[in-house]
């Protein structure tokens, strides 16, 4: 009798802790995304309007991140989690939809060290969860997903060309009415009703991944301008299609690391104030993870000031232009979000050369890091993107320079110098100066021993060691022969 007493207590523990399936129970790394698949042969009615949401719970600490379910084909729904902390994951699922309300599941999430996660921002400056430092995104113009849709080999190439070859550390493509149709550009072109097409969603997901595995991230234009019908107008903007759209993108790409996006281009046209806020809040309810949204306006105005980040349109700026624009909203971080491309003839007022792209991304470094789109459409390829560089060892050269040298806490401080000057005080100075063939240097606030070198911004990377620096102020670096060139001088203690 007390054996069989002792079963049934067993049985009812056993039922009340209602563990997940076996099935259900997944292993990952820190922002490493991973997808549970569950059957619902008994929905009816359009599937990208069925609304099943999982809630996932940090066993440690309590916190929580809502996501939702997103329809991928057939019978068949996915859903994805990325953790944000190691340790077990537990969720469950709420829908209207019996067979995708109270599922369950579990995740173990082990550390990752050294590999960034999602976009974050340290007061002005872009950063990186994970790593928990600051970059500057130096994005170079990609093809549109189309494109890669049809050719997905070439992404590993163009890593390897771009980032590993040139130094650029992010792609920028454009989604547009892609959204609904990946062959179609404008919403003439697209149904009445539409929904989301899987494939384009296949193509930039699969360019997520494979950037966010070269540690780098990917800005996604969402539309274009209403001139050329690039635009969500037709349907209503924030309306049920545009709605339905912005859900999938948040259920199916927010677990994704590694990605920002622009809502289009030629804004001041098309859209408005409220509506901006309207999608950006619904966004951010529906998305789960931390993905910074902007909208780009033209000069140094804004249309919205309540996104996540301040963008321009931006002709040409230099580095004052750059340090006005980050200042103007300096706790959060700045793009500079016209494309900035080399070309010819087209609008000589914008079009870019390649001392000028050189010279921009030192500008925008050396005003507190604020991000570009560069583009080299000399001979304009069919699918918009941008060929290699001829002058890339230069592009190189600024990317190894700033490559453990661009930090979260540093400051400008052009009273040091008769150059421009970013610092962490007391620690590192790093000038710059263009044309040059010396740089006057305060070096008081560095006590002690410390470690200069000098770099000429126009050639291959090559540190040159400056031994005869003090401490003190009055102090010049004499250049080997005139150029663009950047000094660093690092306290050892």
């Amino acid at each position: 009798m007390l054996r069989t007493a002792f079963k049934l207590c067993a049985c009812i523990l056993l039922i009340s802790v209602n563990p997940a399936p076996a099935e259900q129970i997944k292993e990952a790394k820190l922002w490493q995304p991973v997808e549970w698949k569950f059957d619902n042969p008994s929905h009816a009615g359009n599937p990208f309007d069925l609304v099943a949401k999982a809630a996932f719970t940090h066993a440690d600490t309590g916190r929580k991140v809502r996501t939702e379910l997103f329809y991928d084909s057939g019978n068949v729904w996915k859903l994805r989690f990325t953790g944000t902390l190691a340790g077990q994951w537990q969720f469950a699922t709420q829908s209207a939809d019996a067979d995708l309300n109270g599922l369950k599941g579990q995740v173990n999430i082990l550390p990752n060290p050294g590999v960034p996660g999602f976009i974050t921002n340290f007061g002005g400056k872009w950063g990186r969860l994970g790593t928990n430092e600051a970059f500057i995104p130096q994005l170079v113009m990609y093809c549109d997903p189309d494109t890669f849709a049809r050719d997905p080999d070439r992404i590993d190439a163009d890593i390897r060309e771009f980032f590993v070859g040139h130094g650029f550390n992010g792609f920028h493509t454009s989604a547009l009415c892609r959204w609904f149709d990946l062959d179609k550009t404008r919403y003439n072109e697209v149904a009445a009703d539409p929904n989301p097409d899987p494939r384009t969603f296949e193509a930039i997901e699969l360019l997520l991944k494979k950037v966010h595995a070269a540690g780098g991230i990917v800005h996604i234009w969402a539309w274009g301008d209403e001139q050329r019908r690039m635009t969500p107008k037709r349907w209503g903007i924030n309306g049920k299609i545009d709605k339905r759209l912005q859900r999938y993108i948040c259920a199916r790409l927010g677990p994704l690391p590694g990605w920002s996006m622009g809502y289009g281009f030629d804004l001041q046209e098309w859209v408005k104030d409220d509506e901006l806020r309207t999608w950006h809040k619904y966004m951010h309810e529906h998305l789960g993870w931390p993905h910074y949204l902007g909208a780009r306006a033209p000069d140094l105005e804004q249309i919205c000031d309540s996104l996540d980040y301040s963008s321009y349109q931006q002709h040409r700026p230099d580095y004052n232009t750059y340090v006005k624009a980050i200042e103007q909203y300096p706790d959060k971080p700045t793009f500079l979000e016209d494309r900035f491309r080399v070309r010819k003839g087209v609008y000589p007022e914008k079009d870019y050369n390649f001392d000028m792209t050189r010279r921009g991304l030192w500008h925008s470094t050396m005003a507190g890091g604020a991000a570009n789109i560069w583009g080299n459409l000399l001979d304009p390829r069919l699918d918009g993107m941008s060929h290699p560089y001829p002058n890339k060892h230069q592009i190189k050269t600024w990317s190894l320079f700033w490559k453990n040298r661009f930090k979260k806490e540093m400051t400008r401080d052009n009273s040091l110098t008769d150059a421009v000057c970013l610092k962490l005080p007391a620690k590192l100075l790093v000038f710059y100066k263009e044309d040059a063939d010396s740089i006057e240097m305060n070096l008081d606030e560095l006590n002690g021993k410390f470690h200069a070198v000098a770099v000429d911004a126009k050639s291959q990377y090559e540190e040159i060691e400056l031994t005869n620096l003090k401490p003190k102020p009055g102090q010049q670096f004499k250049a080997p022969h005139r150029s663009d060139w950047a000094v660093a001088v690092k306290a050892e203690n």
